[in-house]
């Protein structure tokens, strides 16, 4: 169940066995008896949300596992299961309808409010996930580090964020499968499959890769050949470079926590995204003096996401007006003396009369349409 865009080819992936983590085999095994069709003979972690079936192995995201209850981890691999088995005639492949169809038949062997469920809780996982990479990691990659607590933190920042994203694209498959748009609350008590520790190595080693991936597309150092112009750290996509010609290798990344890293890593992120935005809003009005409200006219007239592509951001259609709006505002607000309430909250800034100013709160209305808040208004004014 690939429920956001693409990150690229996969990273390595950690081998598990029954021995190694017994529960989480039995629920692939188990959900694969129930559908009949062939269990798979290696069972990989990796650290992508996503899961998917290759012949003979499946790849299951960490984040996945992490904090999918045990029922809706089974439907999403029994999702992925069916369509590998297409070839079987379980489903046909691609083709419209498929993915309702394959909810169909996976619904028959776990309970279609447990499928809905999925449907939804994944897709927020998806988008969470990639958020908290490209806001977090990206500035650290940038600037040479990767976070080996990153896993710790995402699951905090996962707790801070939940039921904030409306998913409504999935309402007509919901409503396929239950009769309602209404996704089914997650019955209280269930846990996600029971995962033994993993070795810090291996969590550290997975926060690398994930950085890797942001340092290898990050603005390499300044060469007098012509290249198109560096994406901001924390627009740029997993895996997929901004730029056509062809970078360095990216200096080892250096451990640090979260904790650790200096303020000024997230001042320089925002800072250098609100130069981009600046000289891309220049490009489309004409004119090179360019104030706050005529990028939010701009954002108003929906044109966030060309705004996003101009800049080197990869998907451009995912949260482009809070991924231009945060970082501008947060580097106008940090000019006037406001810093972030807490490390991994960075869009929550205090002034210097200790007033509180929730970015999230002001722009996520613009993300779904709704004129700007008046507060936001006063603070571009």
């Amino acid at each position: 169940m690939k429920t956001a865009p693409g990150f690229g080819a996969a990273p390595a992936a950690l081998p598990i066995t029954a021995e190694s983590q017994p529960d989480l085999w039995l629920l692939v095994a188990d959900t694969a008896a129930r559908l009949g069709v062939p269990a798979p003979d290696e069972v990989d972690l990796y650290p992508v949300p996503e899961v998917v079936a290759l012949p003979g192995r499946l790849l299951l995201g960490l984040p996945y596992v992490l904090d999918l209850p045990a029922d809706e981890l089974a439907a999403v691999v029994a999702h992925e299961l069916v369509h590998l088995h297409a070839a079987a005639r379980l489903v046909p492949a691609g083709g419209a309808g498929a993915e309702t169809l394959a909810d169909a038949l996976v619904a028959q062997v776990v309970s279609p409010e447990s499928v809905a469920a999925a449907l939804v809780h994944a897709s927020y996982l998806s988008l969470t996930f990639e958020r908290f990479v490209l806001q977090y990691v990206g500035p650290l990659a940038a600037a040479g580090w990767y976070p080996v607590d990153f896993w710790a933190a995402w699951r905090w920042r996962l707790g801070q964020e939940r039921e904030r994203f409306e998913l409504p694209e999935l309402a007509g498959r919901v409503t396929a499968l239950l009769g309602t748009s209404r996704v089914p609350a997650t019955a209280a008590g269930v846990r996600p499959v029971p995962l033994r520790p993993l070795p810090v190595e291996v969590e550290a080693g997975f926060a690398k890769q994930l950085a890797e991936r942001l340092g290898n597309a990050a603005p390499g150092p300044v060469t007098p050949a012509p290249l198109p112009p560096a994406p901001c750290p924390t627009s740029v996509r997993l895996g997929t470079p901004a730029r056509t010609a062809p970078e360095p290798e990216p200096p080892g990344l250096r451990a640090v926590t979260f904790d650790a890293a200096d303020t000024a890593v997230w001042e320089e992120a925002a800072t250098q995204c609100a130069i981009r935005v600046r000289e891309v809003a220049a490009e489309l009005l004409g004119h090179p003096a360019v104030l706050a409200r005529d990028v939010l006219a701009l954002v108003r007239e929906g044109r966030a996401a060309e705004i996003l592509e101009r800049c080197g951001g990869q998907s451009p259609e995912l949260f482009p007006v809070s991924r231009i709006l945060v970082p501008f505002v947060s580097d106008l607000l940090r000019r006037r003396g406001h810093h972030p309430e807490h490390v991994l909250r960075q869009h929550v800034l205090i002034g210097p009369d200790f007033e509180r100013v929730d970015l999230d709160e002001l722009i996520d209305p613009l993300e779904r349409g709704a004129d700007p808040d008046p507060r936001l208004l006063r603070l571009l004014g």
